[in-house]
């Protein structure tokens, strides 16, 4: 059965809405493993307060508190947190432009984010404070094209840089700002394994898509699973497991057993039919449904 989370607003009604971003909307589930098998209940709907509008690209910041982006607020993006402990959302951006993937920084109570600039073409990455209380800095000052974005380690940036007809991968050293490409056609997941190495989509056709590991120390990657056809979208749990999701499906694959991903759970029944960004933390698993 869904239930719907209904929050403490520590903000203002929108004034409206985005209308070139797609309708999402995040939901919440109980994740549990016992016995290499998943348990995935209790769903939650967690943005009933803007369910027509853009809700996306959650990130946890800790146990209980999850960073994502909105259009609840006005014609822009905005970042906003929910503390699920306390049961409150709040706004942390207030800027005339569009943000959009807040990721935490290592190390420092302050998080990133790409900025859509004004000129509605500028692409920057932006670090705020984590209360959005001062002002931002910009990093990667000479790179205007950032998409998305994920810290391989305090002072080692990944960058899914905006190209035409592909998009490239780059590496880059938040210090310095130099960059490499690493190469191009990926997917815009970045996610980062415990001994900081980085996992994307790479395609290597229009029907040829491939999930991939890179380390930084050699400069090397490798291939971890094909990806599901279409999908590239998906998640690092705790046990080194991977899910993703296509439709309403949602799979698993174990890189220490499984040659291919194993189905986990259909949740349709939870009116999901379009999954796209999933995170997990501990026994927290959130969902993006995406409307077609």
């Amino acid at each position: 059965m869904l239930t719907r989370i209904i929050l403490s607003l520590s903000c203002l009604l929108a004034f409206g809405l985005n209308a070139q971003l797609p309708t999402t909307n995040i939901y919440q589930f109980s994740m549990v493993k016992a016995a290499n098998k998943f348990s995935i209940t209790q769903a939650q709907l967690l943005t009933e307060f803007n369910s027509n509008g853009y809700n996306n690209q959650p990130s946890f910041f800790e146990d209980d508190v999850v960073y994502f982006t909105t259009d609840y607020y006005g014609q822009h993006t905005e970042i906003a947190k929910f503390d699920f402990f306390d049961k409150i959302l709040t706004r942390i951006t207030y800027t005339p432009e569009s943000e959009y993937s807040p990721t935490p920084v290592p190390n420092k109570e302050n998080f990133s984010c790409v900025r859509v600039e004004s000129d509605q073409k500028t692409q920057s990455l932006s670090v705020y404070p984590n209360d959005g209380i001062g002002y931002a800095k910009r990093y990667m000052n000479n790179t205007r094209n950032i998409g998305y974005h994920a810290w391989i380690d305090a002072e080692t940036l990944a960058l899914f840089l905006v190209e035409e007809p592909y998009h490239n991968l780059a590496i880059a050293d938040a210090r310095s700002e130099r960059r490499k490409i690493i190469l191009d056609k990926i997917g815009r997941t970045l996610k980062v394994t415990r001994d900081n190495q980085l996992l994307f989509v790479h395609k290597l056709s229009d029907v040829e898509w491939v999930i991939k590991s890179y380390d930084k120390i050699s400069s090397q990657s490798k291939t971890v699973v094909n990806a599901i056809p279409g999908v590239e979208d998906f998640e690092l749990l705790s046990d080194g497991s991977l899910i993703s999701g296509s439709g309403s499906q949602l799979y698993r694959f174990d890189p220490k057993k499984d040659k291919a991903w194993q189905p986990l759970i259909d949740l349709k029944a939870y009116g999901i039919e379009n999954i796209s960004r999933i995170v997990a933390r501990k026994k927290r698993l959130l969902i993006v449904d995406q409307k077609a």
